[in-house]
């Protein structure tokens, strides 16, 4: 079960409101460099400064907390607690096991849309995943959302400002609000369903078992099947095709 943690709700806004800033500003970025045809170049010149500027703030926020309050990683995240390693591989093949659920999701989500003449694209990022030609450049790129991303959005989302919310407003509103964040930050009309209900799953998570270990390694998994769906290596995709 999740403790409770020390660090105020403010505190927790305070360490995560920059991180979706700048999630925000490189999506921006991004959707910028596509309308002149150049955002392979700039996701591959961009991504891993962008993935390591993450990754240590994620580390500094992280830091703060320990250091204000005197506590250990183990303390913060509970990283040791819960289930044991030898149960970890399972929360990472939940990522897997949970992508059908989301590519159901999303179908219902293109159904609805073109019922209602609204226009929706794929996320940025799977769009320059699909226009790489080579394995290197796809597993390169792929650093990005089956590590970086688990790492940095679980500890923001779940392992610093749900459990401030948790502990502050009703446990409903918790799950309400850090789901939403999650699925606005992506900037994904049409993924946007999924990612909310994947969040719901991923604080459910957290909450049940105490270890941020386990969301990071189903985040990580499902990400990883996304990819793998993308790239046509898993075909699930076409079971699912857009209409």
């Amino acid at each position: 079960m999740l403790n409770k943690k020390p660090w105020k709700l403010w505190e927790a806004i305070l360490l995560v409101s920059p991180f979706i800033l700048s999630i925000m500003v490189t999506l921006f970025a991004a959707n910028r460099a596509s309308t002149t045809g150049a955002l392979a170049e700039f996701s591959m010149s961009q991504f891993l400064l962008n993935s390591a500027i993450f990754v240590a703030y994620a580390a500094c926020a992280t830091g703060i907390l320990m250091s204000k309050y005197e506590l250990s990683l183990n303390d913060v995240f509970g990283v040791k607690t819960g289930p044991s390693i030898e149960l970890l591989p399972t929360a990472f093949i939940i990522g897997f096991a949970i992508v059908p659920v989301m590519l159901l999701l999303q179908k219902g989500c293109i159904d609805l849309f073109e019922h209602l003449n609204i226009s929706i694209e794929a996320q940025k990022s799977i769009q320059t995943l699909k226009s790489f030609d080579t394995p290197t450049e796809i597993a390169v790129f792929s650093i990005m959302p089956v590590l970086q991303a688990p790492l940095v959005e679980e500890t923001l989302f779940r392992g610093i400002l749900f459990p401030a919310m948790r502990s502050t407003a009703p446990r409903w509103l918790a799950y309400l609000i850090t789901a939403l964040l999650f699925a606005v930050v992506h900037l994904s009309l049409l993924n946007f369903v999924p990612l909310f209900v994947l969040a719901l799953f991923l604080s459910w998570q957290y909450e049940k078992t105490g270890n941020l270990l386990c969301p990071i390694l189903t985040h990580a998994g499902f990400n990883l099947c996304n990819i793998l769906i993308a790239t046509g290596i898993i075909p699930l995709e076409k079971l699912f095709p857009p209409s």
